[in-house]
């Protein structure tokens, strides 16, 4: 069994465990109905180390076959089918109201808070730069020449454009083979290559570029001056091609990240308990960190996106690294600790979540009623019906 297959398995039992750990949230919820350390902080942390380590896996398998092209889409078959897992989970395991179920008559903590939307922020700038990347290197010379090409055609050759499909898979091996050793020597030899005919460092590092000159048809040949304006023609819609991909990478990365983000928003709802509702808790929703929330939340969102967006650029490096080079462990030392902190504050949030007393009960439901009260201008001028229901509201809130 080769290392590709067995990398392959791997992912398949780190996608099957990260579905039973999802779809097993109900069934425990029934048969450990109490466990707050199962229901609310072991099934996630499953969910996402599964998740985690098969990205890894995935970005191993397509850095393996890079040279060759194997395995590029995979990432990408790996995201959809995570993202057709986690759309699924939200309809039948996680939908809103199983999850008010789930949640119902709980309390968050201030760690909650920040788990849910401070890791949800990680998760996402995870996946947008991680999707973009598998994006971009999985859109091929033949799915951007399909989808482009007709945005960037010259009426002159319009009769050779199979001619040019086929040169711009060229231009594009070229830029997938080693043309940085090609370069390199060119450069190297850029005083003498007209003159020295021993370039034997030169000539290995063409015939290791293994790639094919343009192939201009040969009526176009006869002309010189329409010879390079046919070449200019295939560079110019090559560049336009290439200079659309990153932005087609980051299209998918953000259709991948919206389907993702909305189903894990909705786990870390359920594993810290905080869906903007009151607590009742004084110590909670009169806290200085929760009362200004979106004052500095904003801000706090942003580094947390732009952490999440920098753990694939160190797994990249990690990847690409000799294990001889400190820089390795460094990347490695940066992606384990944004790991360590996630799991430390799924953790202390899933602890964090508890029962809501009688008295807290009332408080919430009153300062809910007074926020709602001041949404609708129930204080603000108003006419006898208005003042009617002001008058009913304020004495059920009294009552309480």
């Amino acid at each position: 069994m080769n290392q590709r297959v067995k990398t392959y398995i791997i992912i398949f039992i780190l996608l099957l465990s990260f579905v039973a750990s999802l779809f097993n949230i109900k069934t425990f919820n029934k048969k450990y109905k109490d466990n707050v350390l199962i229901n609310k902080f072991i099934l996630p942390l499953i969910t996402m180390v599964s998740f985690f380590i098969a990205c890894y896996f995935v970005s191993l398998l397509i850095t393996s076959g890079e040279e060759t092209g194997t395995d590029k889409y995979s990432g990408i078959f790996f995201l959809l089918i995570v993202g057709v897992i986690l759309t699924i989970f939200n309809i039948y395991v996680l939908s809103k109201e199983k999850l008010i179920n789930y949640i119902k008559g709980k309390k968050f903590s201030m760690i909650g808070v920040f788990m849910a939307l401070g890791v949800s922020s990680i998760v996402f700038g995870f996946l947008d730069n991680f999707g973009m990347k598998l994006g971009t290197e999985a859109l091929d010379d033949t799915f951007l020449q399909t989808f482009l090409s007709p945005f960037s055609t010259d009426t002159r050759f319009l009769k050779h454009k199979t001619n040019i499909k086929e040169n711009l898979k060229s231009v594009n091996e070229w830029t997938s083979g080693r043309w940085r050793s090609v370069i390199n020597q060119l450069l190297r030899f850029e005083d003498i290559i007209s003159k020295d005919k021993r370039l034997k460092d030169l000539s290995n590092s063409i015939k290791k570029f293994n790639c094919t000159k343009l192939n201009v048809p040969v009526e176009i040949l006869k002309d010189r001056d329409m010879t390079n304006e046919y070449v200019d023609n295939i560079k110019d819609k090559y560049d336009i091609i290439d200079g659309s991909k990153a932005m087609l990478g980051n299209t998918f990365s953000d259709f991948i990240g919206a389907i993702l983000g909305a189903g894990l928003i909705n786990l870390f709802i359920y594993s810290t308990g905080y869906d903007g509702s009151l607590t009742g808790d004084d110590s909670v929703d009169e806290s200085f960190l929760i009362k200004n929330l979106n004052s500095y939340m904003p801000f706090l969102e942003a580094i947390f996106i732009a952490i999440g967006c920098l753990v694939p650029v160190f797994l990249n490096i990690a990847m690409n690294r000799k294990s001889n080079k400190k820089n390795n462990f460094y990347s490695w030392l940066v992606v384990g600790s944004v790991g360590i902190i996630i799991i430390i504050m799924m953790y202390l949030s899933s602890r964090g979540v508890k029962t809501m007393n009688t008295d807290e009960k009332q408080k919430s439901l009153k300062k809910t009623i007074i926020s709602i009260k001041e949404r609708l201008d129930l204080d603000g001028n108003k006419n006898s019906d208005d003042v009617e229901l002001d008058n009913k509201v304020n004495e059920f809130i009294k009552s309480l």
